[in-house]
């Protein structure tokens, strides 16, 4: 009897360590869009006429996070881009001088990888670089480029680097850097040559790199403090 209650009582401490290893929170983010594709292209870094093509972006996440390790986000984020031929760096074979704007909404589920134990506790230095990489529905309504622009919607896969420092135990600040890579080549309502105009498509595709700084408040946390 007595080792019957013993195995109940281990079986009753991991649910309570696995509902205390939770937390909810809000976010809000600024940051900034750069496209990159047919129209602004570069080999390793833009040039300064390119970087003057830079958009403003508004992102809203719910983040959830079981565990130190492992963060998962539903993100909304709505902003534009633009781009223009003239910004290449020289005129080639296929030079174009075309220029387009395009409004950008994104719909992403993103997990985040900590390589620190991140966790809310006011005896220590709560901060850690991370990683991040999810999926991208997107909507696009190119204006300009070299065919009539019509709204479409597409896939993108988003992925980068950040890091997280807790504030308080309620406020977080981060800052990430990364890139949204689209399944389609028409981001620019300009197809690249030999391309396809395909809404969805995995060559020569069009991406969107992006920066920014987010504020989190946590809204439920229920970690088990340290030692």
């Amino acid at each position: 009897m007595n080792r019957f209650l013993l195995f109940v009582g281990l079986i009753c401490c991991s649910m309570v360590s696995e509902l205390q290893a939770q937390r909810w929170a809000l976010s809000a983010t600024t940051g900034t869009n750069l496209y990159k594709g047919d129209l602004s292209d570069w080999k390793l870094l833009p040039n300064l006429n390119q970087l003057k093509d830079f958009t403003s972006t508004v992102k809203f996440d719910v983040r959830y996070q079981r565990t130190q390790a492992f963060a998962y986000r539903g993100q909304v984020s709505i902003g534009r881009i633009n781009g223009s031929g003239f910004n290449n760096p020289s005129p080639n074979f296929d030079f174009n001088s075309d220029s387009f704007k395009s409004s950008l909404v994104e719909f992403s589920g993103i997990v985040d990888y900590n390589f620190l134990d991140y966790q809310t506790d006011k005896k220590i230095k709560n901060w850690s670089p991370y990683l991040y990489a999810g999926l991208t529905y997107l909507f696009v309504n190119p204006k300009g480029g070299t065919d009539p622009g019509l709204p479409f919607f597409t896939w993108a896969i988003p992925y980068g680097v950040g890091v997280k420092y807790q504030l308080t135990p309620r406020l977080g600040l981060q800052w990430e850097f990364g890139s949204s890579k689209a399944f389609s080549d028409m981001l620019d309502n300009t197809p690249s040559e030999g391309g396809s105009i395909s809404n969805f498509t995995t060559q020569r595709t069009d991406q969107v790199l992006q920066s920014s700084i987010t504020v989190t408040y946590v809204i439920k946390s229920v970690f088990c403090p340290r030692e």
